[in-house]
């Protein structure tokens, strides 16, 4: 304990810290380095230009406004073309950027409804960005209490939960109910 205390003390130090989430589709457990300090020098060691970045921040911004929680792949393709000062970024760049994004977990593509959803990346190092930026649309699940873009709803009392912690509660229970008003859940 003593010597992970210790290094984490050298990591501040580099403005890095590290910081644990959870992926909203699967329930597995991530831990990432995290820059926790925003300045010119921080902004160069990107791979990503100011347009692959308004990319990303309108497909971010299309999956916390939806009930869904994720963006349909299409959508995703066609807001490239709805980005700030009418600049341009063709179709197979915003499918390279897609890819990218999955493969560094960003996002998670859903093959099964043709979907994208923030991936654990994307929710560990973005919340509080997330939270700041869209703070009247920001669920928490009401059982982990940590943001929840992609879950499902009580249809009674409308709160919301991540299907993997929906699936954690109920997993002894014969009768499944929600934890917030007691209706039972079909």
């Amino acid at each position: 304990s003593s010597g992970i205390n210790a290094e984490y003390g050298h990591l501040s130090t580099l403005f890095l810290e590290i910081r644990k989430g959870t992926c909203e589709n699967t329930g597995t457990k991530y831990f990432c380095f995290v820059n926790n300090k925003e300045d010119e020098v921080s902004k160069l060691c990107s791979n990503y230009s100011a347009l692959d970045f308004a990319y990303f921040r309108k497909i971010l911004e299309k999956m916390i406004l939806s009930d869904e929680g994720c963006v349909q792949s299409t959508d995703s393709l066609t807001l490239c073309n709805n980005l700030p000062e009418q600049k341009k970024m063709t179709y197979v760049h915003a499918k390279a950027l897609l890819r990218g994004w999955c493969s560094e977990r960003w996002l998670i593509e859903d093959r099964s409804n043709n979907s994208f959803q923030l991936g654990p990346r994307a929710l560990i190092e973005l919340s509080q960005y997330i939270q700041s930026a869209y703070g009247d649309h920001v669920t928490t699940c009401s059982l982990c209490m940590t943001i929840c873009v992609y879950g499902t709803r009580c249809e009674d009392c409308n709160t919301k939960f991540h299907f993997h912690c929906k699936t954690k509660l109920n997993r002894n229970l014969d009768v499944l109910r929600c934890p917030s008003c007691k209706s039972e859940w079909s």
